[in-house]
């Protein structure tokens, strides 16, 4: 549009943009995203101070440098730490992954661009593929929901995509995957796009868009596999596939808190420049180690809390009473971080809560998958393990075994499972043989 903008115009949108810029680079001195790594708000804000940079730097270049170097800064040291998270995940979820993948994906394409510098052979970013097709339920339309979420995705993702092929991958797969979500991405309803969200990766998609590379499916597509997010704390089984009668969706979460990588990092402080969690913000993430979901024939039966007040039994996963450290729904409590509207992840041992994927194997249309989350609830509750086993014997029946451990004095006596499902009641019908109940 600017070769088609009189002068009036032009100054009067430099001037908007300048100011805007300003204020960003003001706020990012005292909000929490100013250092908060790895936030949806942190890249995208960043992203937005360095594009307010590179139009403003030719009108006002010693202004635009101190914005530059703020936000190359901030990303450069997200680019770092994304080398850390090898399985391509983002520990706020596949809705709220896609809304900072946007902004990482373009700020790769403005940094090889106008400073030359290459993030292609990053390992998140070399992995990130896995993050939009492993997470798939079959029929293209949802992801598992996992952490704070809608049905699916809120940026793209065919922009990522499209990103990913002709940059990271170059083999097809990655259109192959956006035709597919475009395909058959819901028009109305509660699956379908934002209005504010609709039409703004539209712009990176057809710029990176690369119609040479020919679509296709990665290999051995069409046969349910289990994919393992072992930084994330998740396995998937049966994603990516079409809706048919016969592909079953499974998802196990056991986890640290923030992913392996942000939890170590805070925990063995092996970088001057972070300073434990005040650096990273988990507060999307929700009390979820040892969850689960199941949609045996693609038909979602146990479903995920989504974009809900953070209790445990949402997130089905065990609770236990009476508890002395309860803080909501007394006697009753589960994992740590609970009860608020965002995870509370730095107060008391919250920022301690982990989740361990124990084992996870496939063999034809079986799987099995464990996971140990004594971590993830209070020691006040003195427990010593709470590990669960599911078992998929077929693509209809899933077997879940809860083994519960605790010290001599803990004060649990109770505990209770309880199994989400957002689109239809669970009740209890009363099995009648031989006409007695």
């Amino acid at each position: 549009l600017y070769p088609f903008l009189d002068s009036g115009r032009r100054q009067k949108y430099l001037e908007k943009i300048e100011t805007a810029t300003q204020e960003m680079y003001e706020c990012s001195k005292i909000r929490g995203w100013g250092r908060q790594f790895l936030h949806n708000h942190q890249t995208t804000n960043m992203l937005s101070l360095l594009i307010g940079a590179l139009v403003v730097e030719e009108h006002n270049s010693k202004q635009a440098n101190i914005w530059k170097q703020t936000a190359v800064d901030a990303m450069e040291k997200t680019m770092f730490l994304l080398n850390h998270v090898v399985d391509g995940a983002l520990d706020e979820g596949v809705a709220y992954g896609s809304y900072t993948s946007k902004s990482i994906t373009q700020y790769v394409f403005l940094a090889k661009r106008h400073f030359g510098m290459n993030h292609v052979d990053n390992n998140w970013l070399r992995m990130h593929f896995w993050f939009y097709y492993s997470t798939l339920l079959p029929g293209y339309q949802r992801t598992v929901g996992i952490a704070d979420s809608n049905y699916n995705w809120f940026y793209g993702p065919e922009s990522q995509l499209a990103f990913l092929d002709t940059f990271v991958l170059k083999n097809g797969a990655g259109n192959w995957l956006a035709s597919q979500i475009r395909k058959h991405r819901p028009k109305d309803g509660p699956m379908g796009q934002s209005a504010s969200q609709k039409w703004s990766t539209l712009h990176t998609e057809y710029l990176w868009y690369n119609p040479e590379l020919t679509s296709h499916p990665p290999v051995d597509h069409g046969t349910p596999k289990m994919h393992v997010f072992p930084n994330w704390g998740v396995v998937t089984y049966g994603a990516g596939l079409p809706k048919t009668q016969t592909n079953t969706f499974l998802s196990f979460k056991s986890g640290k808190l923030g992913g392996r990588a942000v939890f170590d990092i805070v925990h063995y402080q092996p970088y001057s420049w972070i300073n434990g969690w005040k650096n990273f913000n988990p507060g999307h993430e929700h009390p979820d180690q040892n969850s689960f979901t199941f949609a045996p024939n693609g038909q979602v039966f146990v479903s995920e809390a989504l974009y809900g007040p953070k209790l445990s039994h949402l997130n089905n996963v065990l609770v236990f009473a009476p508890s002395p450290t309860s803080q909501c729904n007394e006697p009753w409590e589960g994992q740590l971080g609970e009860c608020s509207h965002w995870l509370q992840w730095s107060g008391n041992e919250s920022g301690d809560a982990a989740g361990e994927v124990i084992t996870a194997s496939q063999q034809g249309e079986a799987m099995f998958v464990s996971g140990e989350a004594a971590s993830a609830y209070s020691s006040s509750m003195k427990l010593k393990s709470v590990y669960r086993s599911l078992l998929l014997l077929n693509h209809q029946t899933l077997l879940v075994v809860d083994h519960i451990e605790k010290h001599e004095d803990s004060p649990l006596s109770l505990v209770s499972a309880f199994f989400h499902n957002l689109d239809i009641d669970f009740k209890y019908v009363p099995l009648r043989f031989l006409n007695k109940f």
